[in-house]
């Protein structure tokens, strides 16, 4: 067999094979990194005097975080896990068992809920699927809790599909102007579009007014109720900034970010994901001041 140089192929392999092995033992020993500092060295880099993250965490707040992580696999919640832990925020992951036992506000003062379906989150896995632990979801017990909890004085913050458990199950004064239509009325399967942020809420502190969000079949809200805080809107005029946006008039001047108060708490709700794939680093700080503007309970 000859390559296309017309030397044998075989032959340059076997020189190949024939110079590694006159080299001596100590020229192909790897040798493993066991610091930072040594690659740091070799980049002729400062070398670090700690073992702190570089990475200052945003959450200046001393709140209890607690990220919902149910028994049906959900790619959000592993990037929101990917932006907490990225930016060194702590917090803790609640699983459905937990959320079923109740007393939330022993252990919480935020709640997150990725984007998910309602019906993963209710219902889970079907029963027999797998051990009973991972099956059934927080069922209607746990939207109780989850209802106790921000009566109490807790905050939930929802992301994108999880804002519809909110919404219906505890009867927010709020819609999805979205829901049910049809494509061929509204599609925007994943494109950039322009956020109108109001510059008196503290959820928006040290931002611009306008932000470009990153919308994926995702939300948009309406509501009569004044007590409902709208945060941010998509933007009344050119919202779509890159991407494919069909039925523009449907989103444009829409509630794209509220915060409802219910009892002595709130839930805030999210109508795209602020923290999609973990890259969306133009709408994280949204996350970190609402987090950062939550009371935290006296313990």
């Amino acid at each position: 067999m000859a390559s296309r140089s017309g030397f044998p192929v075989l032959a340059g392999r076997r020189a190949t094979a024939e110079r590694l092995h006159r080299e001596a033992q100590a020229e192909r020993k790897l040798t493993l990194i066991t610091n930072e500092n040594q690659v740091r060295s070799d980049l002729a880099l400062p070398l670090r005097t700690s073992d702190a993250s570089p990475i200052r965490n945003p959450v200046t707040n001393p709140v209890r975080i607690g990220i919902y992580k149910g028994s049906i696999g959900n790619m959000d919640e592993g990037w929101t896990r990917y932006a907490f832990d990225t930016l060194n925020v702590p917090y803790a992951s609640l699983r459905d068992a937990e959320v079923k036992q109740g007393n939330l506000n022993e252990k919480y003062d935020v709640i997150i809920l990725p984007s998910q379906r309602s019906r993963d989150v209710l219902e889970g896995n079907a029963a027999g699927s797998l051990p009973p632990e991972y099956t059934g979801g927080i069922g209607t017990s746990g939207v109780s809790n989850l209802k106790t909890f921000v009566n109490n004085g807790g905050t939930i913050i929802c992301f994108d599909a999880s804002c519809d458990l909110a919404i219906t199950q505890f009867q927010l004064p709020i819609k999805n102007v979205l829901d049910g239509l049809k494509s061929s009325d509204f599609y925007c399967p994943g494109s950039i579009v322009s956020l109108d942020l109001d510059p008196k809420s503290p959820i928006n502190a040290t931002l611009p007014t306008s932000l470009p969000g990153y919308f994926i079949n995702s939300s948009a809200f309406s509501t009569t109720d004044p007590n409902v805080r709208v945060i941010a809107r998509y933007a009344r005029e050119n919202v779509l900034r890159s991407g494919w946006l069909l039925g523009e008039d449907r989103l444009r001047g829409q509630i794209a970010l509220a915060e409802v108060p219910l009892g002595k708490g709130r839930v805030i709700l999210f109508a795209f994901r602020p923290q999609h794939r973990g890259q969306s680093w133009g709408t994280l700080p949204l996350i970190w001041n609402a987090i950062n503007s939550t009371t935290p309970s006296t313990r």
